[in-house]
């Protein structure tokens, strides 16, 4: 029987991700989907093992979930896992995919039915699609061990951020790779030199793929310029990591990953709150603003001891504001977080007023913010205006200068200091390595944060990556603004801290 033009034209698409994705996959806008030519080739590289160095808004999201889908479609029993370090890097994933199944009948009539007529779509324990040829795409969090891994075995493997992926997690992750099978990782470097991903960078059984952020069509000076001054310049480990697509200078981990998650905990009592600028717009007057904001934040008065830290952000940028509360357990003293407020084009009235409202419920011992950004306007107001003088904030409510020096003691009369963000970063560590502080387990963004913040060394001083690290901020202020109530301003004790707790490696 002879082949038709039509039939041949499907034969072609199918076999091709490019064309598929063409005639299946739709852009946010409803356009047909469209691929850059970057895109095109990692999406018809033949190879088994490719690996990626990727600056930001490369598109590379859009290629792992055309890829996986393309498999999924067109190989009869299939089965197929996308990995991640953590949750959150997956549901950006699964929000795409689902997006995509809910915007093309076709792709939803391939999805198999259960006995109830329901999709396969299973989202507990973990997020599943199964489809009608038998295909099944998992969708698993690596965490710190990559115990998720353990029990798939598969023939192709996505993996996204794979640079934060731990050495165990890796591990179980090719152990669960069938022999002769597809290995795609994509990540921007972190500049971490003792990683697998590393490594498989420099391997020759690894087609590499680069892609610097300049790669999307829509890159324009006016952004270059705008990241070149975020990140200091194209020196900077920022630059070289998050828009050159490159392993730049040698990068360490800030904090001990496996000290930070024995430190998490499911914390009944932890809630996790955003309010936004469109929840503030209609609140005409002072009035309205605060009983608007006493509305969303939902608080309850509470008794103990408390402390307050805040990564107050300009008006553009996001604004962490978090609350711990200090425990006596034995002999112990536990430092819980049991509120995080984040903020998004809040104006700084507003984040004053959040503050004040705080204040109010659980009348903290201290609150500490940063002194960038809002920080300053904020310090200001809550000191200042004769509305906020009933709180008494004086010698409570500190402002920090993060590239400024704090003076920890006074010797043989003169002054011992230590840069502040760095003081900051050893009092977090300390606590981790005394199990001291307790996270929230289900809050996906603080453990994305502290699993991936590292530092450089630049000219002997210690250079914190930026952009991902407001909560982080917002601790650290938590943490020194405690601390300081420990440091002697006039005395002659010495005081002893801890380290950062790093684990570098020097090449």
């Amino acid at each position: 029987m002879a082949v038709t033009d039509k039939e041949r034209k499907l034969a072609a698409t199918l076999s091709d991700p490019v064309l598929w994705g063409q005639a299946y996959l739709y852009n946010r806008d409803g356009s047909g989907r469209d691929y850059w030519p970057h895109q095109v080739e990692d999406l018809r590289c033949p190879a088994k093992n490719i690996i990626h160095l990727d600056g930001r808004d490369v598109g590379k999201s859009i290629v792992l979930s055309t890829d996986a889908l393309h498999y999924a479609f067109t190989t009869r029993g299939g089965q197929g896992l996308i990995a991640a370090p953590h949750q959150g890097h997956l549901d950006t994933i699964i929000e795409e995919i689902e997006f995509q199944l809910d915007t093309n009948p076709d792709l939803m009539n391939s999805i198999a039915l259960t006995k109830y007529g329901k999709p396969k779509i299973h989202r507990k324990p973990y997020f599943r699609l199964e489809f009608t040829n038998g295909s099944v795409l998992y969708f698993r969090p690596a965490g710190a061990y990559g115990d998720a891994f353990r029990s798939l075995h598969v023939g192709r493997v996505w993996v996204d951020e794979g640079a934060w992926l731990t050495e165990r997690a890796w591990k179980a992750l090719r152990q669960c790779l069938k022999a002769g099978g597809t290995l795609r990782i994509y990540s921007t470097p972190n500049g971490l030199r003792d990683t697998t991903y590393y490594r498989l960078t420099s391997s020759d059984q690894f087609h590499v793929f680069r892609w610097p952020s300049w790669l999307n069509p829509l890159w324009t000076e006016d952004r270059e310029a705008e990241l070149l001054e975020f990140y200091g310049g194209r020196d900077s480990s920022g630059w070289q990591h998050e828009v050159a697509g490159e392993h730049g200078k040698p990068s360490y981990g800030a904090f001990n990953v496996e000290q930070f998650n024995l430190c998490r905990q499911d914390l009944l009592e932890y809630q996790k709150i955003v309010i936004t600028d469109s929840e503030m717009r209609d609140c005409d007057t002072e009035e309205a603003a605060h009983d608007r904001l006493e509305m969303l934040l939902n608080l309850t008065p509470r008794s103990g001891q408390f402390w307050v830290g805040g990564d107050l952000g300009y008006t553009n940028d996001p604004t962490e504001i978090v609350v711990f509360q200090e425990l006596e357990i034995g002999e112990r003293t536990l430092l819980k977080m049991i509120l995080r407020v984040h903020l998004e084009h809040v104006s700084y009235p507003h984040i004053a007023q959040i503050i004040a409202l705080l204040e109010r419920y659980y009348t903290p011992a201290g609150i500490g913010v940063d002194n960038g950004g809002n920080g300053l306007a904020v310090v200001q107001e809550l000191l200042t205006l004769d509305k906020y003088k009933g709180l008494e904030l004086e010698g409570r409510l500190k402002g920090y200068d993060f590239g400024g020096m704090t003076r920890l003691a006074v010797r043989d009369g003169k002054e011992v200091k230590k840069r502040t963000k760095e003081l900051m970063t050893s009092l977090i560590n300390g606590a981790l390595q005394r199990k001291q502080l307790i996270f929230p387990s289900d809050d996906l963004e603080v453990e994305d944060q502290f699993t991936t913040h590292t530092y450089t060394l630049r000219d002997g001083k210690i250079i914190y990556s930026k952009g991902n690290d407001h909560i982080i901020d917002a601790v650290r202020c938590a943490m020194l603004i405690r601390e300081e109530g420990n440091l002697d301003p006039v005395g002659e004790e010495v005081v002893s801290l801890k380290p950062v707790l790093t684990n570098p490696v020097f090449i």
